[in-house]
């Protein structure tokens, strides 16, 4: 086992200017006359009790024909090797906190209420770690992280470290939730309906329910800064989770998000328990990211939606829009969703139809 190898002692600039001195046979007034000082003043400087100021090492180089740079270097690291030397509550928060911040956003988080302990304190950072990580001295892999993503971009500086917090979330949460055995055939019956739970008064809710009795858990949780997270599917034990972050809080994007983590589940719920993805980082899983995204397309009918919306591409009416709604048997802001999303119609136009997912949703799913 190595160690740090330290002086015997901790020389200061005095100590240097003592041996100068008993070479040239000094007594402390000559010195003292020598520099324009007080005798008090050169007692403290020689017993490293008084800083050396620019000023008195130039003086002191013109005294011992040295640089003035040398005195300052040396009274810096008396000074650097004496504050090493002492335990400091202060340098301790000072690291904890600074190595936290470099794996979350903590600020806001702490405005989102994430923590349960008092984050200012070590003993606070320690504790969150411990249940972010499970061990409060992990450095946590961003390799290990085992659920598909559905992102819009992302940015490698944050992105890796960012999501696997956001993910450790996710997983606190579900860990609270008691759900019944997987039924993968319930699951399969929601898809086929998705486009009539779309028109339900209370679709949104009333999917999250059904969802709930065949085992799959769901829950919003908000997005963190560079995540650029909409949602996201994984599996705990063997129920699979999806996660809607809300970050596009419209009504259409609630639509696609649940889609596209069905997708995922029905299609990749083997990749999943194994762990293996990480759609920012891998070729196969972006290849997953296009069947899901081809999967959910096709549960909300998004060939037939462009197919009849492209003929009105330059003169599209509120009625046209609810014709194909009405033909399809899928509600109107996931159509509009749909054609604004391939550029048939501006974002601009029918503003009413775009309404907030999370408002509609109900409170016991909505964690933070």
């Amino acid at each position: 086992m190595s160690e740090t190898l330290k002086p015997f002692y901790n020389p200061g600039p005095g100590d240097i200017i003592k041996d100068a001195m008993e070479e040239l046979g000094w007594q402390q007034d000559d010195l003292a006359e020598i520099l324009g000082l007080s005798l008090k003043s050169v007692n403290l400087i020689l017993n490293n009790k008084q800083a050396i100021t620019p000023e008195t090492a130039e003086l002191l180089g013109k005294t011992f024909s040295t640089s003035a740079e040398m005195w300052l270097n040396l009274d810096a690291k008396y000074q650097l090797r004496k504050l090493e030397e002492k335990p400091s509550d202060k340098k301790e928060l000072t690291y904890a906190k600074a190595e936290f911040r470099k794996l979350m956003p903590v600020s806001e988080m702490k405005k989102k209420g994430w923590f349960e302990n008092d984050v200012s304190t070590v003993c606070g950072i320690n504790a969150e770690r411990k249940r972010i990580f499970g061990d409060e001295k992990i450095i946590p892999q961003t390799d290990s992280m085992k659920f598909c993503a559905r992102q819009t971009k992302f940015d490698y500086d944050y992105t890796l470290t960012y999501c696997n917090v956001w993910y450790q979330f996710a997983k606190i949460y579900a860990e609270k939730e008691s759900l019944p055995a997987f039924n993968k055939a319930g699951l399969e019956t929601i898809a086929e309906n998705l486009c009539a739970y779309t028109l339900q008064k209370d679709g949104i809710n009333k999917i999250i329910s059904d969802l709930h009795s065949c085992g799959v858990g769901f829950f919003v949780l908000s997005h963190l800064q560079k995540t650029y997270l909409d949602g996201a599917a994984f599996t705990l034990g063997e129920n699979p989770f999806i996660v809607y972050t809300a970050r596009y809080d419209r009504v259409d994007n609630f639509w696609f998000v649940i889609a596209h983590e069905i997708s995922h589940i029905l299609l990749h719920l083997k990749h999943l328990k194994q762990g293996c993805l990480d759609n920012m980082d891998s070729s196969a899983s972006s290849e997953l990211e296009i069947q899901a995204d081809a999967k959910a397309s096709e549960l909300l009918h998004t060939d037939e939606i462009l197919e009849l919306g492209s003929q009105y591409r330059h003169y599209f009416t509120l009625d046209r829009l609810m014709q194909i709604s009405k033909s399809l048997q899928i509600a109107a802001p996931v159509v509009l969703g749909i054609l604004q999303h391939y550029k048939i119609i501006e974002w601009k136009k029918f503003t009413s139809l775009r309404e907030s997912a999370k408002e509609k949703i109900n409170e016991e799913f909505i964690k933070g």
